[in-house]
This record gives structure tokens, C-alpha cells and sequence, in this order.
């Protein structure tokens, strides 16, 4: 499962009451293959409703800085 998928898993399951933000933030950290702490694990949950559009922003905004610093001009692609 992707890191954005288990965020939004654990956090609708505190939103739920299927868990507590601790037990859910423990669990996250130790499923994550990023090697979260259970502190930014914690963050993650509580953002977990924006969480996705968060993480896609920042990638298209990497893609489009490592595109610029070599020199590739992204024509008709989404900006």
C-alpha cells in the first residue's frame, strides 16, 4: 500500500473511532517504508483529508523544478 493510502486508512479509522490517534499513529510508523516517527505519523493523520492533494502538489511542483533545471521545457503538458 502506498504511504498516502495508509494515511487516509489510519486516519479514517480515528475519524471512525475504529482507533485511537496514538494507536493509529504507532501503526502507521511501523508500516511505513519511509520510516515515519510516530510524531510525524501522528501529523499525517490529521491531515489525512488533504493529505493526497498535498503530496501531488509537491510532486508536480519537484517534477517541474528538476524539468526547468535541466533544461526540458514542458509543452502542453499540465502545468
Amino acid at each position: 500500500m502506498a504511504l498516502v493510502d495508509s494515511i487516509e486508512f489510519y486516519g479514517r479509522a480515528v475519524e471512525d473511532g475504529r482507533m485511537t490517534r496514538a494507536a493509529a499513529a504507532k501503526a502507521l510508523a511501523e508500516d511505513s517504508a519511509v520510516d515515519l516517527t510516530e510524531i510525524g505519523a501522528a501529523t499525517s493523520i490529521d491531515r489525512w483529508k488533504t493529505i493526497r492533494t498535498t503530496y501531488e502538489q509537491r510532486f508536480k511542483q519537484a517534477g517541474r523544478g528538476w524539468a526547468h533545471a535541466h533544461g526540458i521545457e514542458l509543452v502542453g503538458l499540465e502545468q
